[in-house]
């Protein structure tokens, strides 16, 4: 009788303490739903292989500077990357954001001239944040954004993102202007170069020669990036080859837009709409795959599949073979199926508690 009293303290102890900390936890999240400030720094970036460079900008409100951008040299990483952090940050929340850039690929300056943030969406975002697990108690720990990123895109294009770990969101797209920037105004020229004589030598320095070549030979895609952005009503479909296996960790993606986040492990049964997936990472029992998808193939493969219906539900199928030797994706809709050729999918197995 005694052991069974002691036994009995002990879950009621363990009981306690797990309500405490869920208790603290939701403490937490409320603070920050309460919160309307939070810190955050600023950067620019922009689309992969199309470099470009700042010359002035800044984050404020209507009454009141926060933040300047920096020039931290040439930026050209890709939407999913933050770029060089090139503001001091602050934890105002920004109502307005003015950008001038040089753009070396098309040759020409650009101008978003206080451009209005959606401010109140931006302090939501902040405020409801994301959760992340912790890899050493396993446990789901709210966390929030870190940074305000702007990316921007040939044509003008720029999207503002708010990133964090594992987690980016797109706040709002804008179209900036043409502007003449005098080369002697953005840099002290020390090789005395025309304008012209700038573009043309920055061209050369700053793009991939193959870039060069694409460009010389077909132009620069406008209105790719917009593409990308389009959004689609899909979910994955995970067939195993083996009876019990299943996704059993969170799901990680980043989307071809830049943004990214993490689901929980049958959230991606669920139909959502959002961009088209870059990489995923799928996790099963005793092994997990690390997919890199084509953007143009898939693109391609959606828009065959929902022709005449663009919000029809379509099905990303990820059919695990033989032993899992690795992953064939395809994307299907009603009775359109479109297989994925150029996906790339690592396998790897599970590593356990030791790393083996």
């Amino acid at each position: 009788m005694k052991k069974l009293k002691l036994y009995g303290i002990i879950i009621l102890s363990f009981i306690n303490l797990s309500c405490k900390q869920n208790n603290m936890n939701a403490q937490e999240e409320n603070k920050d739903k309460n919160k309307t400030d939070f810190g955050w720094s600023a950067s620019v970036t922009s689309v992969l292989d199309y470099p470009i460079e700042v010359h002035k900008g800044y984050l404020a409100t209507k009454k009141e500077f926060i933040t300047a951008f920096r020039n931290n040299g040439v930026q050209s990483a890709g939407w999913d990357d933050d770029g060089t952090e090139g503001g001091s940050g602050g934890r105002i929340i920004p109502t307005l954001v003015s950008l001038t850039w040089v753009s070396y690929a098309e040759k020409k300056f650009w101008l978003l001239d206080e451009a209005a943030l959606p401010s109140d969406k931006i302090l939501k975002l902040f405020q409801e944040g994301f959760y992340n697990e912790d890899r050493v108690t396993k446990k789901q720990v709210h966390q929030t954004y870190k940074h305000i990123v702007v990316g921007v895109a040939p044509g003008g294009v720029v999207v503002v993102f708010l990133t964090g770990l594992w987690h980016r969101v797109e706040i709002g797209r804008y179209q900036a202007k043409e502007k003449f920037v005098n080369v002697n105004e953005f840099y002290d020229n020390p090789s005395e170069h025309t304008q012209q004589g700038f573009y043309d030598r920055l061209f050369e320095i700053t793009l991939k020669p193959e870039m060069q070549e694409r460009i010389k030979k077909d132009g620069i895609p406008f209105g790719l990036w917009d593409t990308y952005r389009e959004r689609y009503n899909w979910r994955f479909d995970v067939q195993f080859y083996k009876e019990g296996d299943n996704i059993t960790d969170p799901l990680h993606i980043a989307y071809i837009n830049g943004e990214e986040e993490i689901l929980k492990p049958k959230e991606e049964l669920v139909i959502r709409n959002t961009a088209l997936p870059k990489l995923a990472r799928l996790y099963f029992i005793n092994n997990w795959c690390e997919a890199f998808f084509d953007p143009d193939e898939l693109v391609a493969a959606f828009k065959k599949v929902t022709q005449g219906n663009p919000k029809a539900e379509v099905t990303v199928v990820a059919k695990v073979q033989f032993m899992y030797k690795s992953v064939k994706f395809s994307v299907k809709c009603g009775d359109k199926e479109v297989p994925l050729e150029k996906v790339d999918p690592k396998m790897w197995a599970n590593l356990d508690e030791n790393g083996n």
